[in-house]
């Protein structure tokens, strides 16, 4: 009998306001509606950290972790405004301003050195994806769609999403605010 638990696929990412949820839905459609579908077009605004599997037991670490790291996390105001449209990636993405890169940098590196010895996947260098896998020519058209984008909020939560293999998104299953509190005794290593 085999007793080990299915894993399932989740992601730990940035969770902006539902405003800059909707203003990137905005960008999404405008795109679809001169290229039509295209990878990303379904997903909600997020910055990825990490990528995992993990079985209910595994993902009891996550959530904890998460919890743990949130628990003196300050919130921050961030900026993204730097739209890049690359061919050699295929991608359309926002990235953050030259205040908030460092911001960002920082937070992702201090969460994912208590991630270090699981098998986590990285997210790339902070940014907001308004499409992938595109073709040169709808990167093209991109270019000329989106002339100036601004997308500001007060970055204060951390969400976990499940895969859902049925609309091939990834769905928010928990969400951990930063609440700013002074460190917990044996937090401080875990942290810096």
């Amino acid at each position: 009998m085999d007793l080990k638990l299915k894993k399932e696929r989740y992601s730990i990412v940035v969770y902006p306001h539902r405003e800059v949820i909707g203003d990137v839905r905005v960008l999404k459609d405008r795109l679809w509606s001169k290229v039509g579908w295209y990878h990303s077009r379904d997903s909600e605004a997020h910055v990825t950290i990490a990528l995992f599997e993990a079985n209910k037991r595994e993902l009891d670490f996550y959530i904890a972790y998460t919890e743990d790291f949130c628990y003196a996390e300050k919130p921050n105001f961030v900026m993204f405004d730097h739209l890049i449209a690359s061919e050699k990636n295929g991608a359309i993405v926002v990235l953050p301003n030259k205040n908030a890169k460092p911001y960002f940098n920082n937070l992702f590196k201090r969460f994912r050195e208590g991630l270090r010895y699981k098998k986590v996947i990285n997210g790339s260098a902070a940014h907001i994806s308004i499409g992938r896998k595109l073709h040169p020519v709808d990167i093209e058209i991109a270019q000329d769609l989106f002339e100036e984008v601004s997308l500001n909020f007060l970055c204060e939560k951390i969400a976990i999403r499940k895969f859902n293999d049925e609309i091939r998104q990834y769905e928010v299953i928990y969400e951990f605010y930063f609440l700013g509190n002074p460190l917990k005794q044996g937090q401080l290593s875990l942290l810096q």
